[in-house]
């Protein structure tokens, strides 16, 4: 199999050049020729993906030749046309990243230039990271970004939410008052667009790390508004808590402590190599007097490189269980090495937790490997 493309080698000469024209079309000063040569110099094949958009981005600085307020104004003429709907952020217009380099570089000290210019590309492609610098600087332009909470445009809403959220996956951290963080979240919370309502419930995940019991609390008032939109952003936002059996969690989604029996847990084959799959089976017994709605997650404890077990929870799946009703359940684990969790030969335990409970434990050995 192939190795995938590097991404630093998205840009190409030819991706160089149609952001060179795109530029010299609308500011006839702009040299392209001399852009796409000092672009691409001696060092260009050494540098990284966030080098190459940092050089991108200087020399579009020194190509300019402009004022900040102006040469943003120049770039956002030569964006593309705004994208329709959700599809092909992050996945196409990679062009357009050292125009977001530009923003976060230089606009430090033209906030209200710089907003405009996030405001303009962020519906053609994402600012979400051109952004974060102006507001750590300025956290006073929160008020202007709230007012876009009510666009009609969801990239520009979906900016309020990703743009300011305080672990951006690949950016720096982010410390903005909560409380005008969570004001302006809120008024996200019944979005019509998926695309915004999974940026929200991220947001609040990031939230909810350092301020559980706060972020727990108002998603409980969200909940009881009994709107589905609303509702999603809920779930999708605790969902680690739901899987830590966090209970306050679990009975907001109807998870009550479980009246069950876990019978039977094996697993199969008892030994197996890394790059095999094992099979695990066990029935859940009813024993209450009333149907029981049950999240059934599996622990494994995964032997790391020191020996000692470390878990990770898997969702298997939910279900209502009627009183005095059994249900078996299968659930193949895949043993193949991979780049998020290394595997290690060693006994490993497979829990199964109901509702928030360990059950069941049962151990398979893990043998040297295929991989």
């Amino acid at each position: 199999m192939t190795d995938a493309p590097k991404l630093k080698d998205y840009f190409t000469p030819a991706v160089i050049d149609e952001l060179g024209g795109r530029i010299a079309a609308v500011h006839g000063a702009f040299d392209r020729d001399g852009f796409a040569r000092a672009v691409l110099d001696d060092r260009w094949n050494e540098r990284t993906f966030t080098e190459r958009t940092r050089h991108i981005s200087e020399m579009l600085w020194r190509g300019l030749d402009l004022d900040v307020t102006t040469a943003l104004q120049v770039l956002v003429e030569a964006l593309p046309e705004e994208l329709d709907g959700s599809a092909g952020v992050l996945n196409e217009r990679f062009w357009l990243w050292p125009i977001g380099d530009f923003i976060a570089t230089y606009a430090e000290d033209e906030v209200d230039a710089g907003l405009d210019a996030c405001y303009e590309l962020t519906k053609r492609f994402t600012a979400e990271f051109a952004i974060r610098p102006l507001l750590a600087a300025h956290p006073e332009a929160l008020d202007r970004v709230a007012t876009w909470a009510s666009d009609p445009n969801e990239h520009v809403r979906r900016l309020v939410s990703e743009g300011t959220r305080p672990r951006l996956p690949w950016a720096t951290r982010l410390d903005l008052p909560t409380d005008t963080v969570l004001e302006i979240l809120s008024q996200l919370r019944a979005d019509p667009s998926p695309y915004v309502r999974k940026s929200v419930a991220n947001h609040l995940n990031d939230l909810s790390k350092d301020d559980p019991d706060r972020i727990i609390t108002l998603m409980e008032a969200w909940h009881a508004e009994d709107v589905a939109e609303t509702t999603w952003i809920v779930r999708h936002a605790l969902r680690n808590h739901l899987k830590d059996g966090q209970p306050r969690v679990l009975r907001l989604f109807g998870f009550n402590p479980p009246r069950v029996a876990v019978d039977s847990l094996s697993v199969d084959p008892a030994a197996a190599n890394i790059g095999d799959a094992v099979e695990l089976r066990f029935t859940l017994r009813g024993r209450g007097g009333e149907t029981q709605r049950l999240m059934v997650d599996l622990v494994v404890g995964y032997v790391k490189a020191s020996g000692a077990q470390a878990p990770k929870v898997f969702k298997c799946r939910e279900l209502e269980l009627a009183a005095g009703e059994s249900i078996d359940c299968r659930r193949r684990l895949d043993l193949r090495q991979r780049s998020t969790r290394r595997l290690y030969p060693g006994t490993h335990a497979v829990t199964i937790r109901v509702n928030g409970e360990d059950l069941a434990t049962a151990e398979f050995e893990l043998l040297g490997g295929r991989d």
